[in-house]
């Protein structure tokens, strides 16, 4: 093994071209003789997404050569989410980052999805160290013989070490590495992986670093954004903490004890989209007195559709090598959808999708052939990590979506634990946990202002007669992936069950079981079905627009607030845009600054940007969007019309007031009536009157079903 000295960075005179969106922000302070100044370059989540892999290469390469120090730090999860992992268990992202040279990295909870030989094969052949001060791998064979329990200093490649120092410009710099203790349920580390509390191995790691003499101190975590909170605020001596886990963006340093010894918390977002640009300045004492953080987007355009930063030539060879396995494999046609499939992040994660519904569909049906008892079907959303364009369904889609090969077993559980894993499913929903559950074989409807275990409000299982509320006492057959039914995203529930001898295992990976249900069902028609909906607590169910309210608030349109859908309350222009843009999944162009009187800070200027983008929205003639004005029902019509491309129909339009509707609006009123998505109110469709929310649900819900 060769010994990492990083020692000082070369300066590099070049002129490197702007290539962030966002403006640095942070504090600004001219350093002393006597100062510091050090630039840490950070990643997070970058989940085996390589497609930019080579940009990526040069930003860092730019990045490096506008100062004379710096570090390079990845905050895990390297591991899992495209087919380069399914086809090189991690090592094409390693090939690059050895390429380039990383400093130090820290374990996601995903690089523990394979079991500790496959990250073990992953470290060995790393050409820099892993730091790791919460996981005790003493008694696990893959991994003990690569873990010293010491300072690394130097620190040696391909080693785990609780903490490192790293010299950089004269000057030693302690980092230390936390993963989120939930990794044991999140993952595969195995029984003999044990992950001990962050908080205690924090201060351990910093007193040990302290009494070596260093005062600059990087905690570098798989924690998620509020566990670093709770870092920074429960352990003295920490400088900055480069986060990851939760997928943050954070556009600037969130920073605490400012007035004394400051302490910064940094995050990247995910999939290698952002590169983490940090300068700070240490004074003599290691205390931190200049904080400047800037988010390069790596795959930012210009306005010709450019990317900004090229390609490295070496990374882009390697990566055309790498991609030709993939290719090959992605090609392979297994079905067809009439449908977009919603697999999104946010989505499977807080609401039923047609997608999860089609997966747990195939789940139950391949299950019910090997035991026919079967009768329900769960899957975590965390397990479903893209959607599935429209049009041929390739194995490289399908691969892509469910990447982890988990495999098909069942579960004989009570009604009351089936509630219990609903519970544990939407307990994190306003996290976006991956423990939220798409179902089949039932429904059910929860109440996120609830209590944590107390947010289930009822429970419907299918049977012959239809759907019947759950009996705590009986017992049914499930079918879920051999993840979860092992206490995976904490579903101990299923773990207890397992332990007992209620598990079966099926032995059919995921993908398998998906494609086999394609082939059987033919063409995808996959729809929303009320299969997951929420409470809402100013409407009845006999309210005019309920059913709507409810159906807008499960697909993930529009959220509650506290529970509440406000149905009289006026929708105004940007509000629309937004529902639109959540309803059809709009893409948001590069560009979001399209209306003079809505720019990048507006809370809707994406959304905005998206239905301009998509032709729904117009703007006036003045270059305005009036984001703030309310939407009158002439205006719905038309923008209904042209979201959802309604065409006319040979039929009478029986409105009484149509003569009273605005020229420029007359034919989408007449086309919304003849598409049966407006049937007017006694005869009238009241053109100028205001839209509320519970009508605009009502005509939305109407075209999304049409």
């Amino acid at each position: 093994m060769k010994f990492r000295f990083r020692g000082l960075v070369s300066t590099v005179v070049a002129a490197v071209m702007s290539i962030s969106l966002l403006t640095p922000v942070g504090q600004t302070v001219q350093a002393d003789s006597g100062d510091f100044e050090l630039r840490v370059l950070h990643l997070n989540d970058t989940h085996s997404h390589l497609d930019n892999v080579a940009r990526r290469v040069t930003a860092i390469k730019e990045a490096r050569a506008e100062v004379e120090n710096s570090i390079l730090l990845d905050a895990g999860d390297v591991f899992s989410g495209t087919l380069f992992f399914n086809q090189y268990e991690g090592l094409a992202d390693l090939q690059f980052m050895n390429m380039i040279g990383y400093d130090a990295m820290v374990p996601g909870n995903h690089e523990f999805d394979k079991g500790p030989e496959v990250f073990a094969e992953f470290i060995k052949q790393a050409e820099f160290p892993i730091v790791s001060a919460n996981i005790d791998y003493s008694n696990e064979p893959a991994l003990n013989s690569l873990f010293k329990d010491e300072i690394g200093s130097p620190a040696e490649d391909g080693t785990i070490y609780p903490a490192i120092i790293l010299e950089v410009g004269g000057e030693k710099i302690g980092v230390f590495g936390l993963t989120t203790p939930e990794t044991a349920f999140l993952a595969n580390p195995g029984e003999n992986v044990v992950f001990e509390n962050e908080i205690e191995k924090a201060k351990e790691a910093v007193e040990q670093l302290e009494q070596r003499g260093i005062n600059k101190i990087i905690a570098l975590t798989h924690l998620g954004y509020p566990y670093d909170v709770e870092l920074a605020k429960q352990v003295e001596g920490i400088d900055i903490i480069v986060g990851g886990h939760s997928h943050t963006q954070l556009d600037e340093p969130v920073v605490f004890n400012e007035d004394t010894e400051p302490t910064i918390v940094v995050q990247a977002k995910e999939y290698s989209e952002y590169l983490g640009k940090l300068d700070v300045v240490f004074n003599k004492d290691g205390v931190l007195t200049s904080w400047n953080e800037e988010l390069v987007h790596i795959d930012a355009k210009d306005e010709n559709g450019q990317y900004l930063i090229p390609s490295d030539e070496e990374a882009q060879k390697l990566y055309e090598e790498l991609l030709g396995p993939i290719e090959e494999l992605k090609a392979e046609i297994v079905g067809t959808s009439d449908v977009f499939l919603n697999g999104e992040r946010t989505f499977v994660r807080r609401g039923e999708t047609n997608l999860g519904n089609l997966i747990t569909d195939g789940m139950l049906a391949a299950a019910k052939k090997a035991i026919p008892e079967t009768t329900l079907a769960l899957q975590n959303g965390g397990g479903i990590r893209a959607s599935i364009d429209k049009g041929e369904i390739s194995l490289g889609e399908v691969l892509t979506t469910m990447p982890f090969g988990n495999t098909l077993v069942t579960l004989e559980l009570s009604g009351a634990e089936v509630i219990e894993a609903l519970e544990n499913g939407v307990s994190k929903v306003e996290e976006v946990a991956g423990r939220f559950l798409q179902v089949s074989g039932m429904k059910f409807t929860f109440d996120s202002t609830k209590p944590a275990g107390e947010r289930i409000v009822e429970v419907f299982v299918e049977t012959e007669n239809g759907y019947e509320p759950i009996d705590k006492d009986n017992m049914y057959v499930l079918a879920t992936n051999a993840y979860i039914a092992n206490g995976g995203d904490d579903y101990q529930v299923f773990k207890k069950a397992k332990d007992e001898g209620r598990m079966t295992e099926l032995f059919v990976p995921d993908y398998e079981v998906f494609n086999a249900y394609l082939e059987e069902i033919g063409t995808v028609k996959a729809t929303f079905e009320g299969r997951i909906l929420q409470s809402i607590h100013d409407m009845k169910s006999t309210d005019f627009g309920f059913e709507a309210a409810q159906e807008i608030v499960a697909r993930n349109i529009v959220p509650l607030e506290d529970g509440k859908f406000l149905p009289q309350a006026k929708v105004t222009r940007a509000e629309a845009a937004a529902w639109l843009t959540n309803a059809l999944m709009l893409k948001v162009p590069e560009n979001v600054n399209v209306f003079a009187d809505v720019d990048e800070s507006h809370p809707y200027a994406e959304a905005i940007a998206a239905v301009k983008d998509a032709g729904i929205f117009n703007g006036y003639a003045d270059g305005t969007f009036r984001p703030d004005q309310v939407l009158t029902r002439e205006q719905m019509a038309t923008i209904l019309v042209r979201a959802f491309k309604l065409q006319k129909k040979d039929m009478p339009v029986k409105l009484s007031d149509l003569g009273h509707v605005s020229a420029s609006h007359k034919a989408n009123v007449e086309i919304l009536f003849q598409n049966g998505i407006t049937k007017g109110s006694n005869g009238k469709f009241n053109p100028h009157k205001q839209t509320t929310r519970v009508q605009f649900a009502v005509f939305l819900q109407r075209a999304l079903n049409k």
